[in-house]
């Protein structure tokens, strides 16, 4: 298993369970893996996988569940998947500065200087991921990784 990956996923709030099942997903890319593969590769019941799938569909995260060969259940996702993650992040990072710039200054002015640098990283980080993000977009690097 990729478990430095499985590791970074957990660190972006996902348990154990869903970033095993990703992982084991990224080791034989594209092959599909069956829940009945996926139970025993994480030593989880089937029922259990299956629910952890739905609830990562939910979520937005791309994965899949469909009806393989003698229709049982396989799991599949795409590889714009860890990269889904840089574009959630920098969402997330743009929500953050955009409270963060909300709260009002308090009577402690160390305080306020250390508001201000917190905003600034933020500010900087979110127009830096801009670029990336338009220069990605621009040679359609993100478009071929959702057209697979």
């Amino acid at each position: 298993m990729l478990k430095k990956y499985a590791k970074s996923l957990q660190f972006r709030g996902m348990d154990d369970c869903s970033s095993q099942i990703l992982s084991e997903l990224y080791e034989c890319f594209p092959k599909d893996l069956t829940i009945k593969q996926l139970a025993k590769k994480t030593g989880k019941n089937e029922q259990a996988i299956k629910n952890k799938v739905r609830a990562m569909e939910r979520r937005n995260i791309p994965i899949q569940m469909k009806n393989g060969s003698q229709r049982e259940p396989c799991v599949h996702t795409s590889l714009f998947e860890p990269v889904s993650w840089i574009l959630k992040e920098k969402e997330n990072a743009q929500l953050a500065l955009d409270d963060f710039v909300n709260i009002k200054p308090n009577a402690n002015q160390k305080t306020n200087k250390k508001k201000k640098i917190v905003a600034r990283i933020y500010k900087e980080y979110i127009e830096q991921m801009d670029e990336l993000i338009d220069r990605w977009y621009s040679l359609q690097l993100i478009q071929n990784l959702k057209d697979e």
